[in-house]
């Protein structure tokens, strides 16, 4: 898991393909693949902190 600041979170998201959007209240969460095709999972709270986690 890596985390990002909010430049970051914008140039990933802009690259990603996102197959599902979830709104857990506290937090949105991305589901997706990046540009290598690699599964993906980005999570920004309500504190603006946001982290990615991707497949191997």
């Amino acid at each position: 898991m890596e985390m990002l600041n909010l430049d970051q979170a914008g140039d990933f998201l802009a690259s990603m393909t996102i197959t599902q959007t979830i709104d857990a209240g506290h937090a949105i969460v991305h589901i997706g693949t990046d540009e290598a095709g690699q599964r993906v999972v980005l999570m920004n709270d309500c504190n603006g902190d946001t982290c990615v986690s991707a497949s191997l």
